[in-house]
C-alpha cells in the first residue's frame, strides 16, 4: 500500500501492511477474518490522513475476505444485469465462484461485462439513465469503492455531504440554513451540472486518482469499469466510452466526490474561503454563499471556465445568482426544499425557513397516485393501507423540519383524499362513503405529521453567532 515494493504472487496471504500473515497455514475463524478485514479499511484511513502519501499494492485489497464481505453487503433484491445472475444463484457455489474471480483479477484477465441501461422518470418529466452491473462486477465495484472511500474520505471537505458515511441531505440543509440565517452571506450562487455523471472525463479522472494511487494495476481495473460498454434498450452495445461514470454503478458516487473535490471544492476554498465565503455540496448539487454581490458574480464567471477545463458543463437554466437578503422576497431551492424568509411564529421578526419545494411536492403526489392506480385492483385494502402509511412516514422523515409542518399537513390531506378516491374506484361493491372511510381511519389511523417538538431543527445558533469564520471555510 504505502510501500513501493512489488506485489506478491499470493495477495490473499497478506495483511494491509504488505507483510506476511502470521496466521498463514492456520485455520482462522470467521470472526477473526472479519476483524482483520475491518482493520484493513481502518489502517488505510489512518494512513490516508497524510495528504501527501501515495498508495501502492492496492490490488492486494481485493482478496477472498473482501469479496466475501462485498457478497454479504450487496442487496440481493436489486435489479440484475445482462447475465441475469442473481445473488442467490451466485452464492450456491460461492467459494468456487470467488476463487475463480480472484484468480482472473490477479492474472489480469478479468473484464467487466457491459452494463444494462434502464430509464427512470425525473421530477421535471425527463428520464434519468441508470446503469445496472452484473452481480460479479458488483462485487469488484464494491471493494474498489470501499478502498477509494478509505483513501479519499480524509481529503473530502466537511461540507460535502453526498454519499458519505454519517452525513446526509439533512446535514446539508441544516448547514446551509446556518450559513444563511445570520444574513451575513446573503449573496448566493446555486449551480446545477448538465448530465454530470455522464460527462466525467475518464482521462482526467485517472489523472486525479494518480495523485494518490501509484498502483497501476489497481488504476487499470478502475479504468476498465469506466470504459465498459452500455447495453441500450435496443440491445446494441456501443464501443468503449471515454466519458461518464453512469449512475447506478457502485463506484460512481465516490468517483464523483473525488472528481468534484479536485474540480470544485478545493479550488473554491483556495480562492474564496479567505473572504469568508461558504460552500455546501451534496453530490453534484452545490450552493455557494458570499458576503458581497460582486464576489458572487466574479465567482460565477470564474466557475464556468473552471468546469469547462474539466470537461463539464453547467445547466444554464438552473445555475444562477440569487440575492437572498431578508427583505428580497427571493427564494432558493436545494435538495427538494425551498429556502425563504418568513415571519417567526408569533413575531414580526424575519426568520429563515424551509418548506417542501413545489416541484418535489407535485412529484411525490404524482408518484403516489401512479402507484395507487397500478396496485388498487390487485392488492388487498389492508396492504394498500399499510404501504400508504409507510410512504407517509418516509415523507415525514425526509421533509420533517420544524418550519415545514404546514406542507406536511397538506401532503397528508392530499394522500388521504387520493386513497379515498382510489379505494372507491377499486370496486363498486367495496366503495367507501366519506363517513365510513373516516370510521376506518379511527380504527386504523394513517400516520399524521409529527408535532413540532418532534421535527428536526433547521439550524444551530452557535454556528453563525460565534463571530469567527466557520471551520468548513478554512
Amino acid at each position: 500500500m504505502e510501500r513501493r515494493g512489488t506485489q506478491r504472487s499470493n495477495p490473499s496471504n497478506e495483511t494491509p501492511g504488505g507483510h506476511r500473515n502470521p496466521h498463514q497455514g492456520k485455520t482462522a475463524s470467521p470472526r477473526f477474518k472479519l476483524e482483520m478485514q475491518s482493520n484493513q479499511w481502518l489502517r488505510i484511513r489512518l494512513i490516508a490522513k497524510d495528504p501527501n502519501v501515495r498508495f501502492n499494492n492496492l490490488l492486494t485489497r481485493i482478496n477472498i475476505e473482501s469479496l466475501r464481505e462485498a457478497f454479504v453487503a450487496l442487496d440481493g433484491s436489486k435489479a440484475i444485469g445482462v447475465d441475469r445472475m442473481t445473488k442467490q444463484q451466485y452464492g450456491e457455489r460461492l467459494d468456487e465462484n470467488l476463487g475463480d474471480l480472484l484468480n482472473r483479477i490477479h492474472l489480469g484477465t478479468y473484464r467487466p461485462q457491459p452494463k444494462l441501461r434502464v430509464m427512470i422518470p425525473k421530477a421535471n418529466g425527463k428520464l434519468r439513465p441508470i446503469a445496472i452491473s452484473c452481480f460479479e462486477d458488483k462485487l469488484i465495484e464494491w471493494v474498489l469503492a470501499k478502498t477509494l472511500n478509505a483513501i479519499y474520505e480524509p481529503l473530502f471537505i466537511p461540507t460535502s455531504y453526498g454519499f458519505r458515511e454519517k452525513k446526509s441531505a439533512h446535514n446539508a440543509i441544516q448547514t446551509l440554513a446556518s450559513c444563511l440565517e445570520g444574513n451575513k452571506h446573503p449573496h448566493v450562487v446555486e449551480i446545477d451540472f448538465a448530465n454530470f455523471f455522464d460527462t466525467i472525463n475518464h482521462r482526467r479522472m485517472i489523472l486525479i486518482l494518480q495523485k494518490r494511487i501509484a498502483d497501476k494495476r489497481f488504476l487499470s481495473l478502475i479504468s476498465r469499469f469506466l470504459t465498459v460498454g452500455i447495453l441500450e434498450e435496443s440491445g446494441q452495445t456501443p464501443s468503449l466510452t471515454t466519458v461518464g461514470a453512469p449512475q447506478g454503478s457502485i463506484m460512481s458516487p465516490v468517483l464523483a466526490n473525488v472528481f468534484l473535490t479536485e474540480c470544485l471544492d478545493q479550488w473554491f476554498l483556495d480562492r474564496y474561503s479567505k473572504d469568508g465565503s461558504l460552500i455546501v455540496r451534496y453530490a453534484d448539487d452545490a450552493v455557494f454563499a458570499f458576503k458581497t454581490e460582486s464576489l458572487a458574480l466574479e465567482f460565477l464567471t470564474a466557475l464556468k471556465s473552471r468546469v469547462e477545463l474539466f470537461g463539464l458543463r453547467l445547466n444554464e437554466d438552473k445555475t444562477k445568482f440569487v440575492p437572498l437578503q431578508k427583505h428580497s422576497g427571493n427564494v432558493l431551492t436545494f435538495l427538494g426544499f425551498t429556502f425563504y424568509w418568513g415571519h417567526a411564529l408569533g413575531s414580526k421578526r424575519k426568520q429563515l425557513k424551509v418548506k417542501t419545494a413545489k416541484d418535489s411536492l407535485r412529484k411525490k403526489l404524482a408518484e403516489y397516485g401512479e402507484w395507487l392506480k397500478k396496485r388498487r385492483g390487485s392488492t388487498p385494502t389492508n396492504t394498500l393501507w399499510k404501504i400508504t402509511a409507510a410512504k407517509l412516514r418516509g415523507h415525514y422523515e425526509y421533509f420533517g423540519f420544524v418550519t415545514n409542518r404546514s406542507a406536511l399537513s397538506y401532503f397528508f390531506g392530499q394522500i388521504k383524499w387520493m386513497l379515498f378516491r382510489g379505494l372507491n374506484r377499486k370496486s363498486q361493491r367495496g366503495s367507501y362513503s366519506w363517513k365510513s372511510f373516516n370510521q376506518r381511519l379511527l380504527h386504523l389511523p394513517l400516520p399524521q405529521p409529527p408535532p413540532i417538538n418532534c421535527l428536526k431543527i433547521l439550524y444551530h445558533q452557535s454556528i453563525y453567532n460565534q463571530g469567527r469564520r466557520p471551520a468548513w471555510s478554512i
